[in-house]
């Protein structure tokens, strides 16, 4: 279950917008009652209830911006449990004042909130709060590291076994705490309602807890997949492929891991409980991720990146769907067979931006399909050698804008959200006739593509090589042919969300 947090300034702003929530389908609603700028009239917010409620009045040194006395803080919350609210939020310290009622239903959720640090013995802090007379014990804390939030959700698998708990990991690094508590027996996790709102960091909203993620169908089958990068907040990924999962009936997750550059092995370890079936590696990893392949396709032993890893007997075994991807986009576009064995790009001259490994999977390809190809990345030492191994051309930086091209593909995250102002080239790189491959699809329409675009040139967007890629990671995923046309539309949807 999705618990969806509310909080407002107005008692008349705050029932909106509980109302609107449960239009929504929120199943139970959280009150955020410290967010009220006067004193809460709790007989006007909780005689008409939409939804079930958790009544919490969140005091500063938890995370909350309750100012009063502390005195009129638990008269409150005393006075909600005589009113029957379904829960009521107590922090460990006023947890014995507050004991359970006599009559009345309202089961107590005893809290311990840290905004500093996680807790040096989550076990021995749960064994406290569990003497606490709780129904429901909830641990909130800030991931560090990607191991800070796997031993966060790894207590909350092992706690439930005993006793109904709720473990989040703060930040961006623990998102994937709030979407797979309930594989691990979670009573319910917690959810933003309005987009300007943030309670927390890292929390989801409920739209996208439910849209993109399906949430209240994860169970403890459910098989765990990722994809891994840094940043990887705006991701795709897991919106495309868990639609196609569920279209197809498949009780299957991709969530995303943010995993910083240069912690690649050591945050995979971290994880390794969670029995990942398979991930798509994005920036900055795509390279990093060989050394720890047991096997690999021979894309990825020519190519030398990585961008799909799925979990085989003999341990991870990777691909390169970006390769074949790529290809197929750029031959499309130029009015080829795809397959053929004189491809379009035959002689044409290729400026490829970048040296990460998006650029050796495109500059490899073009070459093997007879293009001329020239790499330019802003890492000169990289693009050297990028050169020397593809056995091509290289150019500096600077000269991007003078190199000729009959096709110029940027391969970097220049121009990608939210850097939505930047192109990887000037207006003067631009010349009528060019193909312009921007492989960035968030956004579909990149500045480079817009400026190449008022100069005459062709264009091709990453939304088409992304969803090429993803349907043939979906393939090593499910071993069944993926729904393009529904991944299609749901890139399309929430790159323009007006328009769903």
């Amino acid at each position: 279950m999705i618990c969806v947090i509310l909080g407002r300034g107005r008692h008349k702003s705050l029932t909106d917008e509980w109302q609107a929530a449960a239009e929504a389908g929120a199943a139970l609603v959280e009150l955020r009652i410290d967010c009220l700028r006067r004193e809460p009239d709790l007989k006007r917010l909780l005689t008409n209830r939409p939804t079930p409620v958790l009544f919490t009045i969140r005091r500063g040194s938890d995370g909350g911006l309750w100012r009063g006395e502390e005195a009129l803080r638990e008269r409150l919350l005393r006075e909600a449990i005589v009113l029957g609210v379904d829960y009521v939020d107590l922090e460990m310290d006023v947890a014995a004042r507050i004991p359970r009622p006599k009559f009345g239903a309202t089961k107590r959720i005893i809290s311990h909130h840290d905004f500093k640090a996680m807790p040096d013995d989550i076990e021995g802090l749960a064994e406290k709060m569990r003497a606490l007379d709780p129904d429901i014990i909830k641990i909130a804390a800030p991931a560090k590291s990607v191991a800070d939030a796997s031993t966060m959700l790894e207590f909350v698998a092992s706690s439930n076994k005993t006793s109904p708990t709720i473990g989040i990991a703060m930040g961006d690094l623990g998102v994937f705490t709030r979407i797979l508590g309930g594989k691990f027996g979670a009573p319910f996790t917690y959810a933003g309602f309005n987009p300007d709102r943030t309670f927390a960091p890292g929390m989801l909203r409920m739209q996208q807890l439910k849209r993109d993620y399906f949430y209240d169908d994860i169970n403890a089958e459910t098989e765990i997949y990722g994809v891994i990068g840094d940043p990887i907040g705006h991701s795709l990924s897991p919106a495309v492929h868990n639609s196609a999962f569920h279209a197809l009936g498949l009780n299957k997750r991709l969530v995303p891991f943010r995993i910083p550059a240069g912690t690649l092995a050591e945050s995979l370890d971290a994880l390794n409980w969670l029995d990942l079936q398979g991930f798509s590696i994005t920036l900055p990893h795509k390279e990093a991720m060989i050394p720890l392949l047991q096997t690999m396709d021979k894309s990825v032993e020519n190519i030398g990146a990585c961008n799909t890893v799925v979990k085989t007997a003999s341990g991870w075994t990777g691909y390169n769907t970006d390769y074949k991807a790529a290809l197929d986009c750029l031959e499309e576009v130029l009015g080829g067979t795809i397959g053929t064995d004189i491809s379009p790009l035959m002689d044409k001259q290729v400026l490829v931006l970048g040296s990460g490994g998006v650029a050796r999977t495109v500059a490899l390809g073009c070459i093997r399909r007879g293009s001329g190809v020239t790499v330019c990345g802003r890492n000169e030492e990289k693009t050297t050698k990028l050169a020397e191994h593809l056995g091509c051309r290289s150019v500096p930086w600077s000269a991007r804008a003078g190199t000729l091209c009959d096709i110029l593909i940027n391969c970097t995250p220049v121009g990608m959200h939210p850097d939505l102002n930047s192109s990887p080239v000037p207006a003067a790189a631009f010349r009528p006739g060019m193909l312009v491959f921007d492989t960035v699809y968030h956004p579909e329409n990149t500045l480079l593509l817009k400026l190449a675009r008022d100069h005459e040139c062709a264009t091709l967007t990453g939304v088409d090589m992304f969803i090429h890629q993803a349907a043939l990671q979906f393939q090593y995923y499910s071993g069944v042919q993926a729904p393009e046309d529904l991944m299609y539309e749901v890139v399309k949807n929430r790159l323009n969300p007006a328009a769903e």
